[in-house]
């Protein structure tokens, strides 16, 4: 609890592009019952305040860190009740925290929390789980494909992905979007290429390709709430990785399936135009 009564949030979870800081608030929100815009920031990296730091991996950093701002912010109300409660002498759990405005006391008397944060008030919380959460999804792609050219056009490209409970839905359709392009890219154009005696030839951005907005068409993310994780208080499950994982899979697959009559199996990526070519060519002689 910060001086003027602003909550700031002190989190291990690395946040590298993924919205954390916006999900982070939310959940520190909610559970100090206050307007997120009473959350001064979510601060990451910082070791005088948090020792310990737990990076971006396994899609966990809402599941784990999330969590963990549940439980400092269930210490930290208790904390503001006890230090309110020796000024209004009386017990800690007869005194409420008002819209995380003010504090009352049994006999209707009040301190206002900007009072009380001259004194420095906070609070740590963990979250451990032997137990991992999975998301459970389906990738499906319309693709066209040149036979005599090798190219590969994508048409149409849908994502279903069960996430739990969603704290913050542009986040979690953004984060599972990009990563579905990030997949597409692996699957179709980015390739180290060495030529024979070990020099690498794509050490750059004008010959290793990467995917840019106009490479692929919108993809469409559906996102599912039907089924919370019961191994957190959050019901939350990762959304980090399911978008790139089926990529290179559902694209093979679609170009397997595009070429049926040829009996082409793709099982090499990147699916380029080169290799595609020589695919069909093998198939037809």
């Amino acid at each position: 609890l910060e001086r003027g009564g602003l909550y700031s949030v002190y989190v291990g979870s690395s946040a590298i592009g993924q919205g954390l800081e916006t999900a982070f608030a939310q959940i520190a929100a909610d559970a100090l019952e206050v307007t997120i815009d009473r959350i001064r920031g979510v601060f990451h990296g910082t070791t005088s305040y948090v020792g310990d730091g737990y990076g971006a991996y396994h899609s966990r950093s809402v599941v784990m860190g999330g969590s963990a701002i549940l439980d400092a912010a269930a210490k930290l109300r208790e904390t503001i009740r006890t230090r309110a409660a020796q000024r209004l002498n009386c017990q800690a759990s007869a005194v409420e925290i008002f819209e995380g405005m003010k504090v009352v006391g049994p006999d209707g008397s009040s301190i206002a929390l900007n009072e009380l944060s001259g004194e420095s008030i906070s609070a740590e919380g963990a979250f451990l789980n032997k137990k991992h959460t999975y998301t459970y999804g389906a990738h499906a792609a319309h693709v066209a494909v040149d036979p005599k050219l090798g190219h590969v056009e994508l048409l149409d490209y849908v994502v279903v992905a069960d996430c739990g409970r969603i704290i913050n839905p542009l986040t979690v359709h953004g984060q599972t979007v990009g990563s579905v392009v990030q997949g597409l890219g692996g699957a179709m154009m980015e390739h180290l290429v060495y030529d024979q005696d070990g020099q690498l030839l794509t050490g750059s951005l004008a010959d290793y390709l990467i995917p840019t907005a106009s490479d692929f068409p919108n993809i469409r993310a559906v996102m599912l709430e039907q089924h919370p994780s019961p191994i957190n208080p959050l019901g939350a499950k990762g959304a980090g990785e399911g978008g790139i994982i089926a990529a290179g899979g559902v694209m093979a697959n679609a170009v397997a399936n595009a070429l049926s009559s040829l009996q082409v199996q793709p099982r090499e990526l990147p699916l380029t135009p080169t290799r595609i070519w020589e695919l069909v060519q093998a198939a037809r002689s």
